[in-house]
């Protein structure tokens, strides 16, 4: 599976693009579209609620191995602020764009450390191109390829690392947090970067607080606690949304589709109960968040029936799995894409 022209096997229907129009007024007259500012003021209460006691715990546990232990926790306490940064760049959760661009700030650069205008820069490129072989950010990397055709613009001295890239990815997985981090640095010195001195200033300020977290933690201690703490919040954040289109069709210039189509196409669901909307902070409903970026988090599992009726009367296919299966599903895709690297008999079976 590497480039696709227009739909999956079977769906070669001509894509109107009135389709999308009649599917949100189905999801405006659910009232799915209107804000949820109080759900999100309590999400941001229990959000900061959570990193607060994360920090507290490192400051009074002496016990290192419940040290550590809840060095894992920061790292889920700071992946909820994340999931919470994500809805406030989309403008979910409060109303006023003052508010919004206040709560970026303090969410991204302030208590993640990560600069908000990169961030929304970057997610709103993937949101306009998903998993387009070019444009989307989210799947541009030099070590790894999704589409075979990929492997000819990449480094050769990296290609015995994109032969094993399906366990790579794994390994990689727990670096994203740093990974952020130098990117956000890189992004201040680049033209599209808002109000570049203010974001610094906060990204310091976030700097200077962990630094006296750390300190009061104290040697030996204090490293492994910060070792643990970032790649406990680059797993947690990369791995969910590494499942939701890592694997799915690719789209390239001259072979895209209409905006419904395209969304529900490249985009993957994670079924679960509602500790997997939780965990996902509700991105396992990745389609309907594509097809409504603006939706309210809480209100996803609501649209899902009507999204995937509608996809079912159009003949599109609508791609939902359970959490494992999705990943069998990224790191089968990645190791067939990258056979070619492997030589010989693996090769002949890929094709």
């Amino acid at each position: 599976m590497a480039v696709f022209t227009a739909q999956r096997e079977g769906n070669a229907r001509p894509a109107p693009a009135v389709d999308y129009v009649v599917l949100k007024r189905r999801i405006k007259e659910a009232g799915l579209m209107e804000p949820r500012p109080a759900y999100y003021w309590l999400k941001t209460a229990i959000a900061i609620g959570t990193l607060g006691l994360a920090i507290t715990l490192a400051l009074v546990v002496e016990n290192p191995w419940l040290l550590m232990l809840d060095a894992v926790f920061m790292g889920f306490a700071s992946t909820q602020i994340a999931l919470l940064a994500h809805d406030v760049g989309h403008r979910q959760g409060y109303r006023g764009r003052r508010t919004n661009r206040i709560a970026r700030s303090m969410f991204g650069n302030l208590l993640l450390c990560v600069s908000h205008s990169w961030w929304n820069d970057k997610h709103n490129q993937h949101h306009a191109s998903p998993n387009h072989i070019d444009k989307d950010p989210d799947i541009q990397f030099p070590m790894i390829v999704f589409a075979a055709e990929q492997i000819e613009s990449r480094s050769r001295l990296l290609r015995p690392l994109i032969a094993i890239q399906a366990f790579l990815l794994l390994f990689l997985l727990p670096f994203q947090a740093l990974n952020m981090r130098i990117i956000s640095v890189q992004h201040l010195f680049s033209p599209k970067a808002e109000r570049p001195w203010l974001q610094a200033a906060l990204l310091l300020a976030h700097l200077a607080g962990y630094a006296m977290l750390l300190f009061f933690i104290g040697l030996p201690w204090a490293i492994p606690f910060a070792v643990v703490h970032q790649l406990t919040f680059g797993l947690y954040n990369s791995s969910v949304f590494a499942s939701n289109h890592k694997g799915m069709p690719l789209t390239a210039d001259g072979r895209r589709m209409d905006f419904f189509r395209e969304q529900v196409l490249t985009s993957r669901n994670v079924t679960g109960r509602r500790l997997t909307d939780f965990w996902y902070g509700g991105l396992n409903y990745q389609i309907e968040h594509h097809l409504f970026p603006t939706m309210p988090r809480c209100n996803l599992s609501k649209a899902q029936p009507i999204v995937e009726a509608f996809c079912a009367e159009q003949g599109v296919s609508y791609h939902s799995t359970g959490l494992f299966a999705s990943y069998r599903e990224i790191l089968a895709h990645l190791h067939r894409e990258s056979a070619s690297l492997r030589g010989g008999r693996e090769a002949a079976r890929a094709i």
